[in-house]
């Protein structure tokens, strides 16, 4: 420290000398001229002063110009005289390695303390200002833009582009598919055996039941969706001195293709039609008497609405509300025609009306998962409500055991046969068959446990 403040006295000095230099000298015929010469002969001094055997190893930094030049007010020193409440001084040593500290700013501030105590200690010693060193041209402000080394390149050489051969290739298209498939297959039954002298009695027995489902779907994912479903079901039992042999517990073919088009949040338009028969014959109880077989009957539904699709985390449902349906039942055997609500010597019945359709999914444990179907279809005369229940209990990945509840509402199959009219033609409530056909509440039930595989 002592050192630096010995360096500023005598570059004060010399600057003094180099002032009345300057007025004798002919030769500097400008004030630049004169404290460029200044800043030359002090820096001289110095050199000279720490010229020793052992010399000192001092580093000037170019901030001290202003200090070895001749004196001049300079506006740094008097604007951070004027704008600090301290006096700040030059640190004791240069910052350590890894310092934060700007090492240049406090130089700066520095010189401009102590050119601020000179400009009170000794003001004859100023006799310029920062704008007439400006003035002079002896202070440049004008370089504001880095200056850029021009590095000349060698001549570029030319590469040698090799001679390949690129065969042409056909750019391969491949369009994304918006189909998916899955299904369900599953068969299940159950066996029973008596010997013929078993002290309660009873008979051998069979059941079997299988199960088909396959899904074909369409989602182009913007407007259009096709849902297309075909299920069949078919279950026998067999049992000692049964005539026929095989009698059918289940007995259902039925596909669905339903089309939708977006409309609004979770609304669609919607097309549907189902085509609902059986593949085998069935009877009348225990009895020989056959009341139905495939396309005996033959459901063909169509109907025009609105879908409201319903998704949730473990539950997916889907509600069709459809102002127009049209029905179609056909009876291939003619014999049977009347117990469908055809009338003799046809084959076929119409039946128009609104219709509502609700069917949903729900995941209600990682093992247990309830379907259902909701079928309602009214002519305005007659009505017919399904409501299926599917409850599928999975053990793993190829055994489970299925749960089948179906409540039925069917008026429509006697609806215009229950009523003659008299002989003055008056219509009577007489049933044209036995009073049974007033039942109109049917129910099935089924519990099987069985094989099981999803593709």
């Amino acid at each position: 420290m002592r050192k630096l403040f010995a360096i500023i006295a005598l570059a004060t000095a010399t600057a003094a000398a180099a002032e009345t230099a300057v007025n004798n000298s002919q030769q500097r015929t400008s004030f630049a001229d004169s404290i460029i010469a200044s800043y030359t002969d002090s820096l001289a001094i110095i050199v000279d002063a720490y010229t020793n055997p052992q010399p000192h190893r001092v580093v000037f930094s170019p901030y001290l110009f202003r200090l070895l030049s001749q004196g001049t007010l300079y506006n740094a020193a008097l604007t951070q005289q004027m704008a600090q409440q301290q006096t700040l001084t030059m640190p004791s040593s240069l910052p350590s390695l890894g310092s934060k500290a700007d090492y240049q700013l406090l130089l700066v501030e520095a010189s401009n303390n102590q050119l601020a105590r000179a400009y009170t200690a000794a003001p004859q010693l100023f006799t310029a200002t920062q704008q007439q060193l400006t003035e002079s041209g002896g202070l440049r402000t004008d370089i504001t833009a880095p200056i850029v080394e021009e590095v000349k390149l060698a001549q570029k050489v030319e590469e040698e582009t090799p001679d390949v051969e690129v065969e042409a290739v056909e750019p391969e298209v491949k369009k994304p598919n918006f189909w998916t498939f899955k299904g369900n297959g599953g068969l299940q039954f159950t066996q029973n055996y008596v010997s013929k002298n078993w002290y309660k009695g009873g008979l051998n027995s069979y059941t079997m039941l299988s199960i088909l489902n396959v899904e074909a779907n369409y989602n182009n994912q913007r407007k259009v969706s096709l849902s297309n479903k075909f299920e069949a079901r078919l279950g026998f039992q067999t049992a000692e001195n049964n005539v026929p042999k095989f009698r059918p517990t289940d007995n259902l073919l039925r596909f669905t293709s339903n089309l939708a088009i977006k409309a609004i949040g979770h609304w669609n338009y919607a097309a549907q039609l189902q085509l609902q028969s059986q593949p085998y014959r069935g009877y009348q109880g225990a009895s020989k008497t056959v009341i139905s077989d495939f396309l005996s009957p033959l459901y063909v539904r169509s109907s025009i609405g609105m879908d409201y699709n319903i998704k949730k985390k473990r539950f997916d449902g889907v509600l069709k509300l459809a102002p127009l349906s049209y029905v179609i039942t056909y009876v291939h055997v003619d014999s049977r025609v009347t117990r469908y609500g055809i009338h003799e010597g046809h084959n076929s019945k119409h039946d128009w009306g609104p219709n509502l359709q609700f069917t949903f999914n729900y995941k209600m444990t990682k093992d247990i998962s309830w379907q259902s179907r909701l079928y309602w279809f009214s002519n305005f005369k007659s009505t017919l409500i399904e409501n299926e229940h599917t409850f599928k209990f999975t053990i793993n990945k190829y055994l489970s055991a299925n749960l089948f509840l179906y409540p039925r509402f069917d008026d429509t199959r006697f609806w215009g046969l229950d009523f003659k009219k008299d002989a003055d033609g008056k219509v009577t409530d007489q049933l044209s068959d036995d009073s049974a056909r007033r039942t109109h509440w049917m129910f099935q039930e089924y519990l099987s446990i069985g094989l099981n595989y999803d593709f």
